[in-house]
């Protein structure tokens, strides 16, 4: 009998290599430089040598530069056959297209321009990471920039629990005149507010940031770990995963998020739902882990709603805002970006000032609307819900695939109460992560 020819495997040439690697370094520069919300940009001074740009944040003006050369890279990538039209892969364009046609009718061209550039990069990694197929064989590169940006955030976020925030704060004591200290930091007023307080942010901008970042990439971390070392003793694998997965809940304890808390408690739920233990088991589980976890939340903000002032009043005042900015422009919003400017004129005295809306959803009826309000709403609920059941419907389950989905739910709930859209770090990836899930459906 003759024997069988042994070909290789119809991989493009050298084309995945390099697109995934580069998307790899993207991200993790993204992830840990380009926290800062897009509408302050022009606040953020551009790092002048390789110290401040180690230490300090980066412009969002500079993740457009990163993204070109990753985007033609993508272009080699893409499979140029037809392919069939489905409703769902419209809803991002129609989403950018009301958002320019919005912004004719802007409060702020310098605050919507740098908001649209921001949506249009969202918009395009989607559906970069939809059509490079062919580069995404192998996206390993891309999940190791993921979880090593992951891991250089909760370094930081530790090192600040640890001390860190601490040595800060007697470094500007000793030195009233300041001299010496980076004028940013003099600067920057939330820098100060943050630096007075024991919440940690680790990279990002802010400790819900961090929180939305740790609900977003660990649980596809952690699944990338288990799978990097298929040859190691499981025992040490399990130790692996359970040392990464605690230094994560770690982090989100100390970032003193509530609604962090809250999200990552409903994911493990669902997790754990899908999970193989038996069904008896699974129920037992879940019940603990749902009464553990709410009473270590009722545990540690017992005094938090019988406080006078607190950041959920502050949300309410932002909200109620929000709806009157709807009332009075229904049609066209303020525009893209702007949600600060009628929020200076419609707050009450004793309210706190604030650049964005701390939810996603109306501040795109703010920003764009009713019709950005509904048009981005269904996109969201839309992916969430196509993408569980492409995730969910094969047995058994793709559990990277099934985290992806996952982290995506996580950083969509949590965008109820922050603004998650306006931030790089955390809404460039999360598009790209829906477009690239969506492409496997397809």
């Amino acid at each position: 009998m003759p024997k069988k020819e042994i070909t290789a495997p119809d991989i493009p040439a050298a084309s995945w290599p390099v697109f995934t690697l580069m998307a790899g370094v993207f991200f993790f520069i993204t992830i840990v430089k380009i926290s800062s919300p897009v509408i302050i940009d022009r606040s953020i001074e551009a790092p002048q040598d390789l110290a401040s740009a180690i230490d300090f944040p980066w412009p969002p003006r500079w993740g457009v530069m990163l993204f070109v050369p990753v985007a033609l890279a993508g272009l080699f990538t893409m499979e140029w056959k037809p392919v069939k039209f489905r409703w769902v892969l419209a809803l991002p364009l129609i989403w950018l297209v009301w958002e320019f046609i919005s912004a004719t009718n802007t409060l702020s061209p310098a605050l919507t321009k740098l908001t649209l550039m921001h949506f249009a990069i969202c918009a395009g990694l989607f559906y970069l990471g939809f059509f490079s197929r062919k580069g995404m064989s192998n996206p390993w590169p891309l999940w190791a920039g993921i979880g090593l940006a992951l891991c250089w955030a909760m370094r930081s976020a530790m090192e600040q629990h640890f001390g860190g925030l601490e040595a800060t704060r007697k470094m500007f004591l000793e030195s009233p005149d300041l001299l010496g200290v980076d004028p940013r930091m003099r600067a920057d007023p939330d820098y100060w507010k943050r630096l007075n307080d024991n919440r940690i942010f680790g990279t990002f901008c802010n400790p819900n940031t961090l929180a939305g970042g740790l609900e977003l990439f660990l649980p596809l971390t952690l699944v990338f770990i288990w799978r990097l070392t298929p040859k190691v003793r499981n025992s040490i694998r399990v130790l692996f995963v359970l040392i990464l997965g605690g230094c994560g809940l770690a982090c989100l304890y100390w970032s003193r998020s509530k609604a962090g808390w809250l999200v990552a408690l409903a994911s493990g739920l669902i997790a754990l739902g899908h999970s193989a233990l038996p069904l008896k088991w699974r129920r037992w589980v879940i019940y603990g882990v749902l009464l553990v976890g709410m009473a270590g939340f009722a545990f540690k903000y017992a005094d938090y709603f019988h406080k006078e002032r607190n950041s959920l009043g502050a949300r309410f005042a932002y909200w109620r805002a929000a709806l009157l900015v709807i009332d009075h422009h229904p049609l066209m919003g303020t525009g893209p970006g702007t949600f600060q400017i009628p929020y200076a004129k419609l707050k009450r005295p004793d309210d706190e000032f604030a650049r964005l809306c701390h939810n996603d959803y109306l501040e795109q009826g703010t920003d764009s609307g009713i019709p950005g309000l509904i048009i981005y709403s269904w996109m969201v609920l839309t992916f969430l819900i196509v993408l569980y059941r492409y995730s969910t419907s094969k047995a058994p389950i793709n559990w990277l695939n099934f985290t992806v989905w996952l982290g995506i739910l996580g950083l969509c709930l949590h965008s109820l109460v922050d603004f998650h859209l306006y931030v790089a770090s955390l809404a460039w990836p999360m598009f790209f992560l829906c477009g690239w899930l969506m492409s496997h459906k397809h």
